[in-house]
């Protein structure tokens, strides 16, 4: 018996203190999240691109990244401008409208790729997906994301190159051209 209740305490102790997360819980000054259904439509009436937000109730990461990065003002005006935003419960039984497929959250999360949380998903207005942001990025490290995806500079700028043009606040040529070597002079030895 007493074996039994030190063994009940000890796996308890590490878990004293720490609070519970439940990252199903929108802060209030998040931004306005639409439902899937909006989401498509205002993306394909505004001409805007979705973001799928992949979250988990359970995850950590998905809190913080709710009360760090999406309340941050920058990104909040960034997202209203260009994106339609919507939260995705990727272990979510629920069934939503996904362009012309009839989805639970899970189901959607597993099409997406989405294998961690937090996971930022960006959507073309026809439902191809353009490209993914896994794990937890600090706010100014995701506005640049937010940019580099709406601005379609991936298909020409590594991210890291498109950030180092943002932060000298020199054009993308300009920035690119800084990073190819000149070319090398010939000798008469050779």
């Amino acid at each position: 018996m007493i074996r039994s209740a030190l063994l009940a305490l000890a796996l308890a102790l590490p878990l004293a203190g720490q609070a519970q997360v439940d990252a199903s819980i929108v802060p209030e000054d998040a931004p306005d999240w639409l439902t899937m259904e909006d989401a498509i439509a205002t993306a394909q009436g505004e001409d805007k691109i979705v973001l799928v937000y992949g979250y988990a109730a359970w995850c950590g990461y998905c809190a913080r990244f709710d009360a760090d990065v999406f309340t941050d003002d920058a990104v909040q005006a960034y997202l209203a401008e260009n994106y339609a935003p919507v939260r995705l419960d990727i272990e979510g039984a629920d069934s939503l409208q996904f362009f012309d497929a009839r989805v639970t959250g899970r189901e959607l999360g597993g099409a997406m790729g989405i294998s961690g949380t937090p996971s930022n998903v960006f959507v073309d207005t026809d439902g191809s997906l353009i490209t993914k942001l896994p794990g937890y990025t600090d706010p100014e490290t995701f506005l640049y994301a937010l940019q580099y995806v709406r601005e379609e500079a991936y298909e020409t700028t590594p991210f890291d190159q498109f950030i180092a043009a943002r932060r000298t606040g020199l054009s993308l040529e300009q920035a690119m051209g800084d990073l190819v070597a000149p070319p090398r002079e010939e000798t008469e030895a050779q």
